[in-house]
């Protein structure tokens, strides 16, 4: 979990340098957590990171961010289920898992397959919602490249 997210929601707006129609909402996700539907007439930039509970297999000051990416208001499939099937897109969290075994011994990662994947990323990480209204979606980029750039993910965006 980003335990600094308001910090950051402050930050943005602030470097936005002109108002929003509606505040930014953040919502936490602790794993074990579930991907669910986009809520209605708002648009998210997300977040997964290695949850606190994933223990010590993870060296202590290294990166936790696994992946920062963004869903528009009419792109559910993309905010709920996509990046837990390595198979559903292009740029997904669960592909880029299997693809990059070099990053393994890093992220603590025995085992993983095709197979195990989804609830790998269950058990094992958190995620962080980040809600625009759909009258600020013109701001979905800004907020995920810069949510991007301070947090510094492993893994690309998407």
């Amino acid at each position: 979990m980003i335990e600094n997210a308001q910090a950051l929601i402050t930050d943005f707006e602030a470097a936005l340098g002109a108002p929003l129609a509606t505040p930014i909402s953040h919502e936490p996700q602790l794993a074990p957590h579930r991907g669910h539907k986009l809520p209605e007439g708002m648009c998210a930039v997300y977040v997964f990171s290695l949850s606190k509970n994933y223990g010590d297999r993870v060296p202590a000051g290294r990166n936790r961010i696994l992946k920062v990416g963004k869903a528009g208001c009419d792109s559910n499939a993309r905010f709920q289920s996509q990046h837990y099937n390595p198979s559903s897109a292009p740029s997904n969290l669960a592909h880029s898992l299997l693809e990059a075994k070099i990053f393994w011994p890093y992220l603590g990662i025995t085992e993983i397959s095709e197979a195990s994947v989804r609830s790998w990323i269950e058990e094992n990480t958190d995620r962080d919602n980040f809600y625009l209204s759909a009258s600020d979606a013109s701001r979905l980029g800004r907020l995920e490249i810069y949510l991007r750039g301070r947090l510094g993910p492993v893994f690309e965006g998407g």
